[in-house]
């Protein structure tokens, strides 16, 4: 929390000195209606991603990353209404640039909520991935997996199906997407990336993972589902 206030000080301060070195007055920055407007677009988009359980962090992350496109859906709205107003194109420029409002208000949602922890692969990270690779070698090449049913490459006539295993083992089904990445070969950075959620989150999801298959590695994770 402490890290979050000393990012939104910072963006603060960062506004204020280009609006001092561009002589700009900082008051056309600041419209209250088209804050909470971005607000409720961001929650609005939100929605749809959250699910029973999910991890405060990663709900945060996946509000900073929508407010992004909730500016910029409502910047190009506000400037197509410019262009639409008979008022006359007297203010023409000076309405267009403070349509971008929103956009800045996104940018600076994403900048405080959005950050990604543990970026920098730690030693734990490097050696999964290193573990991925070492399971896709010893499959031969990477696993097709389509709708959670599996095909060995080396071997079309041997499928697995990942829906039988997670039901087996008791897996979520953000559990069973995560494992179906891992046995693309995907790094946690990776799996991230993918399913909008924090490294911490996956690294969360792998340990549950590893805990109710018994299994201690990804290259043993991938065995255990190709052999059963």
């Amino acid at each position: 929390m402490k890290k979050k206030w000393q990012t939104l000080l910072s963006i603060v301060l960062y506004i204020i000195i280009l609006t001092c070195a561009l002589d700009f007055d900082i008051l056309k920055l600041i419209d209250f209606q088209l804050i909470f407007l971005t607000l409720v677009g961001t929650v609005i988009l939100t929605i749809p991603f959250y699910e029973k359980g999910i991890l405060y962090q990663e709900l945060l992350y996946i509000f900073g990353r929508k407010s992004i496109e909730t500016g910029f859906i409502q910047t190009f709205l506000l400037f197509f209404a410019r262009l639409q107003n008979e008022a006359g194109y007297e203010r023409l420029l000076s309405d267009s640039a403070l349509c971008f409002r929103p956009l800045l208000y996104g940018f600076c949602l994403y900048i405080l909520l959005a950050e990604r922890s543990d970026q920098t692969p730690s030693s734990n990270e490097n050696k999964s991935a290193a573990e991925a690779n070492t399971g896709n070698f010893a499959m031969g090449k990477e696993s097709a997996c389509i709708e959670n049913v599996c095909k060995e490459p080396d071997n079309p006539e041997k499928i697995f199906r990942l829906q039988d295993f997670a039901k087996a083992y008791g897996l979520t089904r953000r559990e069973t997407e995560i494992t179906q990445l891992i046995l693309q070969g995907k790094t946690n950075a990776e799996i991230a990336s993918e399913l909008f959620i924090s490294d911490t989150t996956v690294k969360k999801h792998v340990s549950n993972i590893f805990d109710k298959t018994a299994i201690n590695r990804r290259e043993e994770l991938i065995i255990k589902i190709r052999d059963e």
